[in-house]
């Protein structure tokens, strides 16, 4: 057999150096990781050569012939979702292996070589002669939406998504519900077809290209600027593979929490809860690991009055994967279901009452987690959280800014010399006492200071309000330095420093943060 494509990714495969991080680490308090144990696979079915290491093994035994293809590697390729977050955890590279991108690559030449699974086969028919993968009919995708008739132009489209459309409906109806409230003029397309995402992660490319185009063209036609999708899938699949892919367009896309959180902030939506109500968020992959899309969710749900976030273990760059992606709910339920139970009960161990997510594959998958483990765990995706706490009318005006954060900024944008060293397009986020900036650094020194969190920031810095009232007390950076790692290494009850990082190791340390922390005292 010839391996076309995974050769490509011969180098990679060799950069491993087994250390075991993508299969067994655990939470690395030194660095604020909320690590643990990341291969969701592995964790259920135990055996290293579902982990990242393992599959390197295998891969790199494939391509050097010591092993052929057979049943039993053809069903081992298709076990692994493609959540990426072996990729998060490895340092072997700045980005890590790339073991998503790798996998896809080994599946398309399974395919190529007419070795593939029945049901992929059967999604792949389905699409191409019915436009979704579930057997459905083509002039069926909008009955979820009864008789309504829509505009063939407007300013915004809703890309429903297959899942939606012919499973999740309720995640359909409460986000144009949601839409509708907030007055803006949108439309939904007559002929939308899947977005193609399914064939791209079982190595079935062929039908990806076609889709596409189709689906641009529709989009054109309406006039739409702005595309809103609910599926996290889909997203992915228009932010990063459409472009790769090599088509082009000229509207934005954004994922409903992203339109959400725009839609709150200009004051046309608000929501508040009767009574306390406790939530934790669940990180869809495509969402997070593949999208860089964490804060827009979580700033959602923080929006509801009487609602309190609480997360989970793992959350963001490290959240466990639900087990619904890669086409492993497809062709391997039962191995989903456990592993989307696995993440069930994490939710269940932050004492939350819902279980919020933001994508109609993961809704589905972790209900259905839920009922293979008996648990009584509310599971809803973010519209159908918000339709049931929807308030008419504006919402509350903004509070004041905390001094403290008025504070701590016009310090950093008078101290630009603390950033020093740290190479342009560095971001550090900032909080104290719930309320967050980011710090980004420029071209030739300069920083902007932005008066909100990051999306994507590379490390985030929690103080006390003791500890800012002491360091915007320096008169130096050199000052401002010692004490910042002081309070790090030697905290007290009301001075501290806590931090996250949020890329691996190898990146920061290219980004320049070991003269930052050298100067700290951290190294």
């Amino acid at each position: 057999m010839e391996y076309n494509n995974l050769s490509e990714y011969e180098q990679d495969l060799f950069l491993c150096g087994r250390c075991g991080d993508c299969s067994l680490a655990d939470k690395i308090v030194a660095s604020g990781r909320d690590v643990f144990h990341p291969c969701s696979v592995k964790n259920v079915l135990g055996f290293e050569v579902f982990a990242c290491r393992g599959r390197i093994m295998v891969l790199n035994d494939l391509l050097t012939g010591e092993l052929e293809v057979d049943d039993d590697i053809i069903n081992w390729a298709y076990t692994c979702t493609t959540c990426r977050n072996c990729q998060e955890t490895c340092t072997a590279t700045a980005d890590g292996i790339r073991l998503p991108e790798i996998m896809e690559a080994f599946r398309k030449d399974l395919v190529e070589a007419g070795y593939q699974l029945e049901k992929h086969e059967k999604i792949e028919k389905s699409i191409n002669e019915l436009g979704n993968p579930y057997k459905e009919q083509h002039d069926k995708r909008l009955e979820v939406f009864g008789d309504r008739e829509w505009p063939e132009k407007a300013d915004v489209v809703y890309f429903v998504g297959c899942t939606s459309a012919y499973r999740e409906k309720e995640i359909a109806r409460t986000t144009v519900d949601l839409l509708d409230r907030s007055g803006v003029n949108y439309t939904v397309l007559e002929d939308e077809r899947c977005c193609g995402s399914v064939l791209l992660r079982v190595g079935r490319t062929d039908a990806f290209a076609a889709l596409s185009q189709h689906n641009i063209e529709k989009i054109k036609e309406s006039g739409a600027k702005t595309v809103v999708t609910s599926c996290a899938g889909c997203y992915r699949t228009w932010k990063v593979d459409v472009v790769e892919q090599g088509h082009e367009y000229d509207f934005e896309i954004l994922h409903i929490t992203e339109y959400l959180d725009k839609l709150i902030q200009d004051e046309k939506l608000s929501f508040e809860a009767p009574e306390p109500i406790k939530v934790t968020y669940h990180d869809p992959c495509h969402l997070g690991r593949h999208a860089e899309v964490y804060e827009a969710p979580r700033r959602v749900i923080q929006a509801v009055e009487n609602v309190e976030l609480v997360e989970m273990e793992t959350n963001k760059r490290y959240a466990h994967c639900c087990g619904s992606g890669g086409g492993v709910k497809s062709s391997f339920g039962e191995l989903a279901n456990k592993i989307a139970a696995d993440r069930v009960h994490e939710a269940e161990d932050t004492k939350a009452e819902i279980l919020v997510t933001a994508c109609p594959f993961c809704h589905k998958g972790l209900v259905d987690g839920a009922k293979h483990s008996a648990s009584s765990m509310k599971i809803l995706d973010l519209p159908e959280f918000l339709m049931a706490y929807v308030k008419e009318g504006k919402k509350k005006s903004k509070a004041a800014e905390h001094p403290l954060k008025t504070k701590f900024m016009k310090y950093l944008r008078k101290h630009p010399l603390i950033f020093d060293g740290l190479k342009k397009d560095a971001i550090i986020d900032y909080e104290i006492e719930g309320e967050r900036f980011h710090v980004h650094v420029l071209d030739k020194g300069e920083i902007e200071v932005v008066p909100r969190r990051s999306e994507n920031p590379d490390v985030e810095l929690i103080f006390s309000p003791a500890a800012v009232e002491k360091l915007t007390s320096f008169k130096n950076e050199e000052e401002y330095a010692a004490q910042f790692g002081l309070f790090f290494k030697e905290p007290t009850e009301e001075e501290w420093i806590k931090f996250n990082l949020r890329r691996n190791i190898v990146k920061l340390l290219m980004k320049g943060y070991r003269k930052f922390a050298q100067k700290a005292g951290l190294i």
